[in-house]
């Protein structure tokens, strides 16, 4: 069974036990213990849990909106996501992020929608987003390290 709960120091060395294929480095965080380490207050870590095994991270942004020019406040960012790659492939990213709509209804109720950018040559995380809801925005962020990323926004309540 699949399940997000918050990153703990006691999941430390397992989230530092995540890695993923060489070729998608560049999409997302290579370093997570570092990462959580300088993250400000209102970014919220997270963990994928498979069977009670740690086997991927997001983050949540309650202040996304801040970060980049193509949303509003009322928008919760998901940023770094990642499965590892010895679990890619059987549906947990699918199943982790299906389960972020009743959970930030619950726990961020003040937000409307989600938002986050996808690297246009990340074309397997592109398809899982769509799957799960989430709908290309037609805009595309140039401020990533990487080049070009599609936006994509999943509005909360109706799906």
């Amino acid at each position: 069974m699949v399940s997000i709960e918050k990153y703990s120091k006691a999941r430390e060395p397992a989230a530092d036990a995540l890695r993923v294929h060489p070729d998608q480095i560049v999409f997302t965080a290579s370093n997570i213990i570092e990462l959580v380490a300088n993250l400000s207050v209102e970014e919220h870590p997270y963990l994928i849990i498979e069977d009670q095994t740690v086997v991927g991270f997001f983050i949540l942004d309650l202040d996304y909106s801040t970060r980049v020019d193509f949303t509003d406040s009322f928008t919760l960012g998901v940023r770094a996501l990642l499965v590892d790659l010895r679990y890619q492939g059987r549906g947990i990213a699918t199943k982790a992020i299906r389960l972020l709509s009743a959970y930030v209804q619950e726990y961020y109720p003040q937000f409307d929608n989600v938002q986050l950018t996808v690297n246009c040559r990340n074309k397997a995380a592109y398809d899982c987003y769509l799957k799960c809801g989430f709908e290309d925005t037609g805009t595309l962020y140039l401020g990533g390290p990487v080049g070009p990323q599609h936006v994509m926004k999943f509005q909360l309540g109706t799906h």
